[in-house]
């Protein structure tokens, strides 16, 4: 609490400068005007004067951009200079902090009162935490000055949060599917999966496409270290966030926890055809070094992913992935599937707001279908699946067996599952709930123990905060 009442007075002084600053300027633009040259003036130094002024309001604009994926700073370079040549006086200052420590140096940069126009965030309780501690600047005069209502007649997602504000505009949908070893596949005698297979035929193809032993061992299936592992069947059985209900009460007591439990230590402790997370965690196992090295068939992963498939220097292999459903229980919801988004934000210390919030529009709408990564939220998008899966997929296209990406993609059935209501202490609840999940799963702990523990601290949690 301590740490977000520093940052919330250190941002609050920000904004206050930045508002004393808006105050002046607009008084002097409020002062009586006059078509008579001042005392001792000419008319040619009036016109020098207000020519030098408009030169001025045309002086370059740097806006700086906290930046994720320095292995698409070619693309990200694109998109920067097509805004660029739509917009001269707005130049983009792209900086790459790769890995875990982006949200560490966004953090630390917004707290040292250091310029930071734009960054994102790809969780939705990352970005929740933290706007409810001041780190970025609230969006909605923008969004009305378009003359729209609230942020979702702008995108088909709603990133407004608790006090009913929007600090960041939502970007690169990335959908939840299954890629699969395609000759692994054919090895094992087994077809490409029917778009509505369940976790059930997930578990006995993890365990036909395990073979061998000991280190040289191969797997069916790889989970990862992400929170929503712990939940795998919780995203068919409950609508968006699965750990609170809309009340704001807490749901953990939910059979889908357990279910969820138990499908993980089935498939890694007791079927042994997934790779065990404590060999994840012990090796900090990549899961891309892991798919494309051939130590695991199938990988469950994000869409956004799915153009590193062609990069061959870091990950060698000639092999073609195909791709699957996101599974569903026997008795679940046909096509309904995990996916989440990023969350693009205004930092509290910017100087530009109005020019970052101009910037993240354009990449939100045009700029990510340019990116040919990710798909678009724009409630105006133009660029259809298939558009975006042609990008996805240039690259060394006989690496991916694009009609099967498209099939599942465009399923009929699917019904992405996007986290709604998400208080600003949702993190500290997914956190406290993931470590308990850890160590059931990994045999430390019975279920009932993780999930008993897991409650009260959760509910703790609720209860500070009410």
């Amino acid at each position: 609490m301590r740490k977000g009442k520093q940052l919330l007075s250190i941002t609050m002084v920000a904004l206050l400068g930045a508002g004393l600053c808006a105050c002046g300027d607009q008084a002097a633009s409020e002062a009586p005007a006059s078509d008579a040259p001042a005392s001792g003036e000419t008319e040619v130094q009036t016109e020098a004067a207000g020519e030098a002024a408009a030169e001025k309001e045309q002086e370059t604009i740097t806006l700086k951009f906290f930046n994720n994926e320095p292995t698409l700073t070619d693309k990200l370079d694109e998109i920067n200079a097509e805004y660029t040549r739509r917009n001269p006086h707005v130049q983009i200052e792209v900086i790459d902090v790769p890995g875990n420590d982006y949200y560490t140096k966004v953090d630390t940069t917004i707290l040292s009162g250091e310029q930071l126009d734009i960054c994102f965030f790809n969780v939705k309780f990352d970005y929740a935490s933290r706007a409810a501690q001041g780190e970025f600047y609230p969006m909605d005069e923008f969004i009305q000055a378009e003359g729209a209502s609230s942020v979702t007649d702008l995108y088909t997602i709603d990133s407004s949060m608790e006090d009913g504000k929007v600090y960041g505009l939502p970007g690169d949908v990335k959908e939840y599917l299954v890629w699969i070893n395609k000759e692994d596949l054919d090895k094992a005698g087994l077809e490409v999966p029917p778009l509505n297979w369940t976790w059930d035929d997930f578990e006995e193809y993890a365990q036909k496409l395990t073979w061998g032993e000991g280190p040289d061992k191969h797997y069916g299936a790889m989970l990862y270290t992400w929170d929503h592992y712990n939940v795998l069947t919780a995203y068919n059985r409950l609508d968006g966030n699965p750990y609170l209900n809309e009340d704001g009460t807490l749901n953990l007591d939910d059979p889908a926890f357990r279910e969820s439990l138990e499908l993980r230590y089935r498939l890694e402790q007791e079927k042994q055809c997934a790779i065990p997370l404590s060999e994840v965690m012990a090796t900090n196992l990549d899961f891309r070094t892991a798919f494309f090295s051939g130590k695991c068939s199938m990988l469950l992963m994000a869409t956004n992913i799915i153009p590193q498939t062609a990069d061959l220097e870091n990950y060698p292999h000639t092999f073609q992935t195909t791709y699957a459903s996101f599974p569903m229980p026997a008795d679940g919801r046909p096509g309904y599937a995990y996916a989440d988004n990023r969350f693009y934000s205004i930092g509290a210390t910017t100087v530009n707001a109005e020019e970052a919030y101009k910037y993240i529009r354009y990449f939100t709408t045009e700029g990510i279908p340019m990116k040919g990564v990710t798909f678009t939220a724009d409630t105006n998008n133009t660029a259809g699946i298939k558009d975006v899966v042609e990008l996805m997929t240039a690259t060394n296209p006989e690496l991916y067996d694009k009609e099967q990406l498209l099939k599942v993609l465009t399923n009929p059935d699917l019904k992405n599952n996007f986290w709604g209501y998400v208080p600003s202490y949702t993190g500290e609840i997914v956190n406290l709930y993931r470590a308990q999940a850890e160590k059931a799963v990994m045999g430390e702990i019975s279920f009932d123990e993780a999930l008993e523990t897991a409650e009260t601290q959760c509910q703790q949690v609720i209860d500070n905060n009410q």
